[in-house]
């Protein structure tokens, strides 16, 4: 079962009273999906999901080829990037040898020799790992095809 876009802004949505971090995060999901059309998201990854001392970062591939990194930042301010997926220079894509193990897809842009790298060990808790394998399978999957 791969990480899902709107079972992830529904479990936010409906939980947003339980705690201040999760009000932000329900935030975070609603001025996202006020610009990112759901029918438009190829592949989604929420890094940092309930890791404690993080701040979830969320990362979208696109059907017109852009990468969007978004986060809250030190102002309390939710940040969207938009990037074109030519300006990505080099990924790559580790995975286990055999079943068990943790996936990582490894992202270089062209500007400012900036790095992404998506960890299914570190990105959230043991419960979730097996769905962050899935989903940087499918980022991997989506690199692949552009």
């Amino acid at each position: 079962m791969n990480v899902d876009y709107k079972e992830i802004k529904d479990y936010f949505y409906k939980n947003r009273y339980w705690d201040n971090a999760t009000r932000k995060y329900a935030e975070m999901f609603e001025k996202v999906s006020q610009i990112i059309d759901e029918n438009d998201i190829l592949c989604f990854y929420p890094k940092y999901l309930f890791v404690d001392e993080q701040i979830l970062q969320l990362y979208f591939i696109l059907k017109n080829n852009k990468f969007i990194k978004v986060w809250i930042n030190e102002e309390k301010r939710i940040v969207m990037q938009f990037l074109n997926m030519n300006k990505i220079k080099n990924v790559i894509y580790e995975c286990p040898l055999g079943d068990y193990g943790d996936y990582r897809l490894t992202l270089l842009f062209e500007e400012k020799a900036e790095e992404i790298t998506f960890n299914s060990k570190e990105d959230t808790n043991e419960r979730w790992k097996y769905k962050f394998n899935e989903a940087i399978c499918n980022m991997a999957k989506c690199f692949a095809t552009i």
